[in-house]
């Protein structure tokens, strides 16, 4: 009772305080490749959709809303621990601002760094994520602007069901916070929440749930509803 007891509330937070309301649709390929058992290469491909926001429609997959390709360097330490390195990626976003439909395209680059170990806990598996990133913000636009913003990530996978010898059925729960500094300014930029499903064979994953996340914009916060679709396979 309290795993769904803990469900219900997670999935009631989005109710809490006066924000603006938004619909998305997400997926996210991870393609990863181990040159050596301790060096590894990937590439992590993630499209957004979302519904015009400043409308009553809820169709998550009307507009672009952001194009993200990162490549991936790994570093398998001895102390299990992995070291991840992005050194530039692109980040293509599109904003809507009216009802109208009328929008405009923003350019960003990222260089991006991580480090990240899973646990077993018992029964449960508990993965660990830190990045680092630098954010060159609109580039394309007269409002360029440089950033920085640190992403702490822990997610917990709980056994559901055993399908065969390599297959297992997962609950998914991941949060993850965000904290950003602009020049003097150090601030919480948002956190997430995930619920879902993970089926794993081997290294490959694919989970699928509801996320939600919570944006402390001026001058009201956006909530964010989010269909997600995250997966992941060893080439």
């Amino acid at each position: 009772m309290k795993k769904y007891g803990l469900l219900f509330f997670l999935l009631a937070l989005s109710a809490l305080g006066y924000s603006q309301d938004r619909y998305e649709g997400w997926i996210r390929l991870n393609l990863n490749h181990w040159v050596q058992p301790k060096l590894g290469v990937g590439l992590e491909l993630h499209h957004r959709r979302q519904a015009n926001y400043w409308t009553s429609d809820k169709n998550i997959l009307e507009e672009s809303m952001l194009t993200i390709v990162r490549p991936w360097i790994y570093l398998k330490l001895p102390s299990k621990w992995v070291i991840s390195s992005s050194p530039l990626s692109y980040h293509g976003s599109r904003e809507i601002f009216n009802s109208q439909g009328d929008i405009k395209d923003f350019l960003e680059l990222r260089s991006t760094y991580g480090i990240q170990r899973t646990f077993p806990v018992k029964n449960l598996i508990s993965r660990n994520r830190a990045w680092y990133e630098l954010r060159f913000t609109n580039v394309n636009q007269a409002t360029y602007f440089f950033q920085t913003r640190l992403r702490i990530q822990n997610t917990w996978l709980l056994p559901l069901a055993t399908i065969n010898k390599q297959t297992k059925l997962n609950y998914n729960f991941t949060n993850e916070f965000f904290i950003s500094q602009r020049k003097e300014l150090i601030q919480f930029d948002h956190n997430r929440l995930f619920n879902g499903l993970q089926l794993k064979w081997g290294p490959q994953e694919i989970s699928i749930g509801y996320q939600w996340s919570r944006h402390n914009i001026n001058p009201r916060a956006i909530s964010r509803h989010q269909l997600f679709l995250n997966t992941s396979f060893d080439l």
